[in-house]
Order: C-alpha cells, then sequence, then structure tokens
C-alpha cells in the first residue's frame, strides 16, 4: 500500500549562486522514500514550463545540474523554467554508491532478441529491490516510472504548467524514452542524452510525443550506432528508434543540417507528423558519453528542436 506523505525543505548544493538554492521534497512511493529536488526561477509566468531531469546510472540530482557555465539551472533561469530533479534509488556495494532508473529494459535483462548483455560482460552488483534478477539485469526494479509521475503531478498542482519537458542523460536518457512511452498524457516532449534503450527493447508511444535524441560517435559506453557497448551489454542504434517514432507519427517532413563549429553535429529535424509533434536526431562526431560540448551551448542545442 503506498502512503502519502510529504515533507518539503530548503536545500542548497553551494552558496555560489542563488541558482543553486533548491527546494528538497521527500515522499514515500511504493513504499520506498524518494527525494526530488525543485528549482523556482525568479520570475514564475502562467503557463510555464516544467522541466525533468533524471540524472544517469550512480549520480544524482547534483551530477545532473553541475556547477559552472554547465549549470542547467542558468537555463532555467534565463527561460523562466521550473526545474525538477528526481533521484534514483540508490544502495551501496564494493564501498561505492550506486544509483539508478527502471527504463523498464536494464532491470528486465532479456529482450525478444535475446539477452541484453553478451557472456563476457563487466559485471554490475544488483539492485536489491530486484528479485531472482536476470544476469544482464543492472537496474533498478523499482517503480520509477510512476515516481516521476508523482514528481509531475506535485509540480502541476503548485503552480500554472502548461508544457512537460523530461530530460535525461546516459541511464536518465533510457527512463526518459520510457516516460515518453507511457505517461504521453502528461508530458509533451522528452530529451533523450545517450541514452539508447537495450537491443530490441526500444520503446515506440502509441500516442504522438515531441522527442529530441543525441548520440556520438565515440561513446563506447552506449553506442549511438554499434549495437555492442564496451562493457558487453547491447543497445538498439539510435537510427533505429528515430525511424521507428517518425513511422509511428507519419511525419511527412524533413530537413538536414551539417554544423562544424562549435562541435561537428549532423541535426535531422522530422515534422508535419500528427499532433504537430516532432522527431529531430542529433549525432555529436566527436564527442564521447558526455553532454554536447561547450556545454552550455549543447543545452541549447539539445531544447532548440522543441523551443523553436
Amino acid at each position: 500500500m503506498n502512503k502519502s506523505i510529504l515533507l518539503t525543505i530548503f536545500f542548497i548544493f553551494s552558496c555560489s549562486s542563488n541558482n543553486n538554492t533548491m527546494q528538497e521534497t521527500t515522499i514515500i512511493h511504493d513504499e520506498s522514500i524518494r527525494t526530488f529536488y525543485t528549482y523556482v526561477p525568479s520570475e514564475v509566468t502562467k503557463g510555464t514550463t516544467l522541466v525533468v531531469g533524471l540524472h544517469g546510472y550512480t549520480g544524482n540530482a547534483k551530477s545532473f545540474i553541475r556547477n559552472g557555465e554547465a549549470n542547467f539551472n542558468n537555463f532555467l533561469e534565463i527561460n523562466n523554467f521550473i526545474g525538477a530533479y528526481p533521484e534514483g534509488k540508490s544502495f551501496k556495494a564494493n564501498g561505492r554508491n550506486f544509483s539508478s532508473w527502471n527504463d523498464l529494459t536494464g532491470s528486465i535483462g532479456e529482450g525478444p532478441k535475446g539477452d541484453i548483455c553478451d557472456i563476457d560482460r563487466d559485471y554490475y552488483p544488483f539492485p536489491p529491490d530486484c528479485e531472482n534478477p536476470h544476469r544482464c539485469s543492472w537496474a533498478s526494479c523499482g517503480d520509477d516510472i510512476g515516481f516521476i509521475e508523482k514528481v509531475i503531478d506535485h509540480h502541476k498542482n503548485k503552480y500554472d504548467i502548461q508544457r512537460v519537458i523530461v530530460i535525461g542523460m546516459s541511464n536518465g536518457g533510457m527512463i526518459a524514452q520510457a516516460i515518453g512511452c507511457t505517461l504521453t498524457d502528461k508530458v509533451d516532449a522528452i530529451i533523450n542524452i545517450e541514452g539508447m534503450q537495450a537491443l530490441g527493447m526500444s520503446c515506440t508511444p502509441k500516442k504522438p510525443i515531441t522527442m529530441v535524441i543525441y548520440g556520438a560517435k565515440n561513446d563506447t559506453t552506449v553506442p549511438p550506432e554499434d549495437i555492442l557497448a564496451s562493457d558487453g551489454y547491447f543497445y538498439e542504434p539510435m537510427q533505429n528508434t528515430v525511424n521507428d517514432w517518425k513511422s509511428a507519427f507519419n511525419c511527412s517532413n524533413s530537413t538536414t543540417k551539417e554544423t562544424l563549429s562549435p562541435a561537428n553535429i549532423s541535426e535531422t529535424h522530422f515534422y508535419d507528423c500528427d499532433d504537430g509533434v516532432t522527431v529531430t536526431s542529433i549525432l555529436d562526431h566527436n564527442n564521447d558519453h558526455d553532454w554536447p560540448k561547450p556545454y552550455k551551448w549543447g543545452i541549447n542545442l539539445l531544447f532548440d528542436p522543441i523551443l523553436n
């Protein structure tokens, strides 16, 4: 039985900037204590946008936001967007802290094309909330999508929010895509940064939703083109996911542009799709498993297909 306990306090990541002042909220979901942080810009407009930011494997809200020029809250402040940063379930193993999201693939370990990892693959400790995990399982087995839905509802009940964008990096990108496939009535767009889902398990929504997906050619952790990652796990190529989404939404037109500076980027934007959604793929020819660089420019790169 789920209990509804809500606790909100102010939390400060750093004293260097007002943009680092956060509201910390703790709830009980699926019999677990879950935490998320909220950034509220100095000016909140009616019909504002909520951006839900999801960290990667072993990360947390702070690692997603970053500091300095890459501070994600700077982007929110400039655009008068509200930010929500949920944290994945975490546990300690071998002296390290492991956190992850259940995108409904990494927790299962086996898909329609077989095991999602090679026989000789790197070992990741099994999250304690997984019962009888598959040998390829590495991600949380909890109801993370339900938790993030509660985070969205919390902010919608508190603020006048017109649009919801979910953005995630790596494992956060994997669950951002899963949210786009399952919470289409509550989310308007998703941005998947280097979060290709497991081979044969890349989901497609039943209803149209806007997507931006970014991959980097030198990324061997979650490769956008090669199926086999350096740790022995298999991932669905980015182009397959893009083709599935644009076909499902009957996108009839597209534009392609090449950018050489400040990064070598190939971007294809599909439009004239059902319900006015768009699908955008961005391939970085030089980056590895990281946000597009330079970071401030990279954040705008990811959001431009949605905002402009």
